[in-house]
């Protein structure tokens, strides 16, 4: 299950045939739209905050592929956990990869750090 939301987050703008900026598509709708193309058409609407309290994830310690990546305010999807890599929109690059375990996503030059990793657990 994993696997496929990575998989379809990191295909996501091939799919839709172009690059997506921050303005079409914030970083909770860009993690719905991937849930919904994943795991469940009918995947509901929320905020970047809503998502860890959401019945349909629970909080892990050990991150894998496909597992939600959250900071207040901002939510992205783990492509590679070894590497830090995941995949959101963010307002400086639209839909983009990034890495949460070093530089501005892990707190350095007045960045976030992450504070939870979600996995999905069913709709």
């Amino acid at each position: 299950m994993g696997y496929d939301i990575a998989q379809v987050a990191r295909n996501y703008e091939q799919m839709q045939g172009r690059e997506i900026s921050y303005s079409e598509m914030k970083c909770n709708q860009f993690v719905v739209a991937v849930l919904r193309a994943s795991v469940n058409p009918k995947f509901p609407y929320m905020l970047a905050n809503d998502f860890g309290s959401s019945p349909y994830f629970q909080k892990v310690t050990e991150p894998q592929a496909g597992d939600l990546v959250h900071w207040p305010g901002h939510i992205g999807i783990v492509l590679d956990p070894d590497q830090g890599t995941f995949i959101g929109s963010q307002t400086s690059t639209g839909v983009a990869e990034a890495n949460y375990k070093k530089g501005y996503w892990n707190g350095s030059y007045g960045g976030k750090k992450p504070d939870a990793f979600l996995r999905y657990t069913g709709f």
